[in-house]
């Protein structure tokens, strides 16, 4: 698992050329930010799961956010 909550330093994150701007919604966003960071050759540190505690993020559902793709020109 990959996402939700990392932590980099900005020459890090630019590095990895940052977060791509092409995906709608949420999700494969953070499948393709974990492919840049590999890419860059830096290593994934991850905590075990006794020394966290998991929690799910609540989506907030917008309304006026529905078919954005229609909405650009």
């Amino acid at each position: 698992m990959f996402g939700g909550a990392c932590g980099l330093t900005e020459t890090q994150f630019r590095k990895a050329n940052g977060f791509s701007n092409t995906y709608i919604g949420w999700g494969s966003d953070d499948d393709d930010f974990y492919k840049r960071v590999r890419l860059s050759s830096m290593k994934i540190f991850r905590k075990t799961l006794q020394s966290i505690q998991r929690k799910l993020f609540t989506h907030i559902i917008v309304t006026n956010y529905c078919n954005v793709m229609s909405q650009r020109e």
